[in-house]
């Protein structure tokens, strides 16, 4: 083994990790289908040499899982020191939850996209790690199935609304509620497990709202008091109390229509 080219290699791969979550700005912000691809060419372009750093060590170590491990402890331990720097209980948590985002939507995808040897491994190292030092369900997905689901719909009941409110299907509301579907509650199984019910049961809500009279109130009364407050929530990086409300409004509308 090249000692020298070894200790490089773990030294760039050990401190880039860090830089490609810590140093994220307002990923939420720029997870837009008209602005991520390019956000997220320039990430993957700038970090470039820290993903070929991770995958040297890992063809050079004898025993490449330990390293793919470490690396997970690392990074996990370097969040919780930033974490812990914190003293404001609800500031840990928005920090926590950007940390969050920056992985699901940039560090785990960048790994994956390079279809390295190591990128499995390391990623799912990092997810099992992370999610049981900090008691959340972030998952990954590649840039190729993020972008996918830009090319879906924020469905039914949120299109719907907006339609009533005379937007387009390409306004700043939905634009934003997609992203937010897809880079922030579908990177996680609690996230997911919500979309896929609200999938189950929005076409029937939708039908039945349509069937009365007054359905430009109900969908008024649903803008005034479910997506207004969600899309602030998200312009303000409040994304659990985003996913309180959304639970609540799909909780509360299969109350009302399906039960």
């Amino acid at each position: 083994m090249d000692l020298v080219a070894y200790g490089e290699a773990h030294n760039k791969a050990m401190q880039g990790i860090e830089d490609m979550l810590f140093q994220v700005k307002n990923p939420m912000g720029h997870f837009k289908k008209s602005t991520y691809p390019e956000q997220f060419e320039d990430y993957y372009r700038k970090y470039t040499d820290v993903l070929e750093a991770v995958e040297k060590v890992y063809q050079m170590e004898e025993e490449p899982a330990k390293w793919c491990q470490k690396l997970a402890d690392h990074l996990t331990d370097a969040a919780a020191d930033r974490l812990d720097a914190i003293p404001r209980k609800g500031q840990r948590g928005d920090t926590l939850l950007g940390y969050n985002m920056s992985m699901a939507v940039y560090l785990f995808p960048a790994f994956l996209e390079t279809k390295s040897k190591c990128a499995e491994e390391v990623t799912d190292a990092i997810v099992e790690t992370w999610n049981k030092r900090f008691h959340t369900t972030v998952g990954k997905a590649s840039y190729d199935k993020i972008m996918g689901g830009f090319q879906r719909k924020f469905c039914y009941i949120t299109t719907a609304v907006c339609e009533s409110l005379g937007k387009e299907d390409d306004c700043y509301e939905l634009e934003l509620l997609r992203s937010y579907r897809d880079g922030y509650l579908m990177a996680t199984r609690e996230g997911e497990a919500l979309v896929k019910e609200y999938y189950n049961i929005a076409p029937t809500i939708v039908t039945r709202i349509n069937r009365q009279s007054q359905a430009s109130g109900v969908y008024r009364g649903i803008w005034d008091n479910y997506l207004k407050p969600c899309i602030r929530f998200i312009e303000e990086q409040r994304l659990e109390d985003c996913k309180d409300c959304y639970m609540n409004m799909v909780m509360e509308l299969k109350g009302r229509y399906i039960a």
